[in-house]
């Protein structure tokens, strides 16, 4: 082993300490720049493709147009997608708000019903009757506690002008890469530029894999939930579809906001088609998470199922629903950090002698 290699890896572990102190400390601003690597990696395909575009006399699109052109695209149909469904969500919350303690008190008459029929209406009248004295305050609740949800994101990155750095960040990323990792290695000595460059080439390899993994899963999840959901016949089961494929990538928040939008569009129609859709969507995200993302990212990350669940865990618990998502691109780099150190470079015997 050279003195270089030796050097490295006595004075990586003071670097991810370092890291895991920013990470203690500053876990607002490791989310913002998680999420913007994140962005980027997802974003790269797409780069790549405009810059393959011939402008003439032999000249092809430069790497920070194609970028501009990708992110503000991407702005450009956030902001429209938000535009057409915020109103929308607003109108049928309302909607719910109103009919919700008519139909519970129907369905809380139901159960009374059957119970009375089949003898057992001493055991479960005194709960009906405290349901039926709780459902005045059930809408202000549930309002209060989806507020409370949405705080919290929100807080989780800081605040709004969090979420707007993101894609400023990504673009940085996607137009100057390399002028990022040039200036980056400066903040470390010499000796040890050509070593982490090495890992950072794996770590590259890593976050790519993880992309086409966490891609291959949004499309089978969007796809599946567009199909059962057109087959009965909601409204903007596409929409619904897309909106479900997406919320793959945000654990737990996702799967909250995906499913009370499709409670309160299937309340459009009537209290069974809301009831029958929010079901069919989490049967379609229990078997998303059960059995597909842990076999598609053993796949691409060559992680176990076992492994893949308990890194979720613990990112949710270190960073709440931020940490749930960067659970597994924060795995697969330090796999791939640790499988770099474990292996010899090319020519490092040849280097040593």
């Amino acid at each position: 082993m050279s003195r270089r290699i030796a050097l490295t890896r006595s004075t990586l572990p003071w670097i991810v300490g370092a890291l895991g102190l920013m990470l203690w400390a500053l876990p607002d601003v490791v989310v913002l720049v998680g999420f913007s690597v994140l962005l980027a990696y997802a974003l790269l395909p797409a780069v790549a493709l405009l810059e393959r575009v011939r402008l003439g006399r032999g000249r092809n699109l430069s790497r920070g147009v194609a970028a501009a052109i990708v992110m503000l695209a991407l702005v450009g149909v956030v902001g429209w997608l938000l535009a057409l469904a915020v109103p929308r969500l607003g109108a049928e919350a309302a909607q719910f708000a109103s009919v919700a303690p008519a139909t519970l008190r129907r369905l809380l008459d139901a159960i009374d019903g059957w119970a009375a029929a089949h003898g057992y209406g001493t055991v479960v009248g005194p709960a009906l009757a405290q349901a039926r004295a709780d459902l005045p305050s059930l809408v202000p609740q549930l309002g209060g506690t989806l507020a409370a949800w949405t705080g919290r994101v929100v807080g989780g990155v800081g605040s709004l002008l969090g979420y707007a750095l993101v894609p400023l960040l990504a673009f940085y990323l996607l137009a100057d890469s390399a002028a990022v990792q040039s200036s980056a290695l400066r903040f470390v000595p010499g000796e040890l530029r050509p070593e982490l460059q090495r890992i950072g080439q794996s770590v590259n390899r890593a976050l790519l894999s993880y992309v086409r993994g966490q891609a291959v899963v949004c499309l089978v999840t969007g796809a599946a939930a567009a199909l059962l959901l057109a087959l009965l016949q909601f409204p903007a089961a596409l929409l619904l579809g897309v909106l479900a494929g997406l919320a793959q990538l945000i654990p737990y928040i996702g799967f909250t906001v995906t499913i009370v939008t499709i409670t309160l569009v299937g309340l459009s129609v009537d209290p069974l088609h809301a009831a029958i859709g929010a079901a069919v969507y989490f049967a379609v995200d229990w078997v998303t998470g059960t059995f597909i993302t842990p076999r598609v990212m053993e796949r691409y990350l060559k992680m176990h199922p076992f492994v893949v669940t308990v890194s979720v865990i613990v990112g949710a618990r270190l960073l709440g629903p931020a940490g749930a998502l960067l659970a597994l691109p924060g795995a697969a780099i330090l796999q791939a950090v640790i499988a770099s150190l474990a292996s010899e470079p090319k020519g490092s015997d040849a280097a040593a002698e």
